[in-house]
């Protein structure tokens, strides 16, 4: 049970929601205020769904309940989706452990239980991987429209994905990977729904959204994520005694203010930070290379309550059942072996594409489509703000790789064991004179 669930970043959600099913206005501004004021602060997907779920059934508890319930059939259905995606490349025995995995994993099961985005943004990824597949499968251009309009669906619930499905039809494109009409499908409709967003921002024209902006949430992300301590100084900050927090409060003071030079003026902004950079250059080089991706696919979350979970949650089966705190003690120890597993994928993927024939031209195309996938949303996160719970809506698709590498690693040395070995002739006896 999640205790008090509409708070922080659930909360600004639930105001969005509010405002949209009760004035059709997408706006942060409390629930009851006389005058709504439009903003983009924050992405419409999720907003959208929680909206239609207060049109359906209210506010309360019922309401409550039927979010919950349609985000855990989201996210069996993103397993579902994702074992589907899998079968493509990977044979079934190493689909069904990556499966297993994917339902099992602590993270997933948990992140539905709150009001948060990763959930519905998961499932759309899936989705629009799942589409696009099938549209390559069948040569079907409306497919490839409608998998690129599920994966702009998705831009919209995540803003880090935006550019995801034009640069991916455009890889396909390139690499030859897909039909150019497909992928010309593919670019048009993940620009369809973005760019309508787009225009609708564009139309904003009150001088309190200055601050209220997803440009200002993507240069205050920037900002805290260049800072390699902040997310230790906000846990200090928030659950530190008197000398932790004073001390962890002047440092976020001082990454608030570089974040408002930046909103204020970029290029003092800008250079600010590469005069902070240039002192400890080595120091930002590996925070930014490895340390980074490493957070971004770690276990406890950072920004919340810690462990596998974002808010403070009250009798769950991790914490009561011995079962399942064996399970989730299985998958802590698991996770970074996974995350060097996925890393393996991908470089292994390149290796697939180039080296193999194209025997199942669908197969390989998802591969590095997947692989795409998981490369982009770790460079973003990278250079931008990276935390456990933003890699939790990919973690199936890192399993995909994960298996992919075991899979190619047991084919090899099934190679190697059964290689004939070469056997020695006797040398021909001399002939007799």
């Amino acid at each position: 049970m999640v205790l008090n669930p509409i708070r922080g970043d659930a909360a600004q959600y639930y105001t969005y929601a509010w405002n949209l099913a009760n004035h059709g206005v997408f706006a942060m501004d409390v629930a009851g205020s006389n005058t709504l004021h439009p903003d983009n602060y924050r992405d419409p997907g999720y907003p959208i769904f929680l909206a239609v779920c207060m049109k359906l059934f209210g506010t309360g508890e019922t309401w409550y309940a039927i979010v919950l319930l349609c985000q855990a059939l989201l996210g069996a259905l993103t397993v579902v989706m994702t074992m589907q995606l899998g079968k493509h490349w990977l044979p079934t025995g190493w689909v069904i452990t990556s499966g297993l995995l994917m339902t099992v994993w602590p993270h997933s099961i948990t992140i539905s239980g709150y009001l948060l985005t990763e959930t519905l943004f998961g499932f759309l990824c899936a989705l629009g991987l799942l589409l696009l597949a099938r549209s390559c499968a069948r040569n079907s251009t409306w497919l490839a429209g409608i998998a690129g309009l599920v994966l702009g669906a998705a831009a919209l619930t995540n803003a880090v994905l935006l550019p995801f499905g034009t640069l991916l039809a455009g890889w396909l494109a390139w690499r030859k990977l897909a039909p150019g009409k497909l992928c010309l499908a593919l670019a048009l409709g993940a620009l369809l729904l973005p760019g309508t967003w787009a225009i609708r921002n564009a139309q904003i024209t009150h001088p309190a959204t200055v601050n209220d902006s997803s440009t200002a949430r993507a240069k205050q992300n920037f900002v805290q994520g260049a800072w390699p301590s902040y997310h230790d100084e906000y846990r200090d900050f928030i659950f530190g005694d008197g000398a932790t927090r004073a001390r962890a409060r002047n440092t976020l003071h001082a990454v608030d203010e570089e974040y408002a030079l930046l909103r204020d003026a970029p290029i003092l902004g800008i250079k600010a930070i590469m005069r902070r950079f240039s002192q400890h250059p080595w120091r930002y080089v590996v925070w930014y290379l490895i340390e980074k991706p490493k957070e971004l696919w770690g276990w406890s979350i950072v920004v919340g309550q810690g462990d596998i979970y974002v808010y403070p949650t009250a009798n769950s089966p991790f914490q009561t059942s011995l079962p399942w705190v064996a399970l989730a003690a299985v998958c802590h120890t698991l996770n970074l072996p996974l995350m060097i597993l996925a890393l393996i994928g991908s470089l292994i993927a390149w290796r697939y594409y180039h080296a193999l024939p194209l025997t199942n031209p669908t197969g390989q195309a998802m591969l590095i489509a997947t692989t795409c996938l998981l490369i982009f949303i770790t460079l973003v996160y990278a250079a931008l703000q990276a935390e456990p719970r933003y890699s939790i809506p990919f973690r199936s698709f890192e399993l995909l790789l994960a298996a992919s590498a075991c899979w190619r690693i047991a084919t090899r040395i099934q190679q190697l064991t059964q290689r004939p070995q070469r056997t020695l002739r006797p040398a021909p006896r001399p002939s007799q004179m």
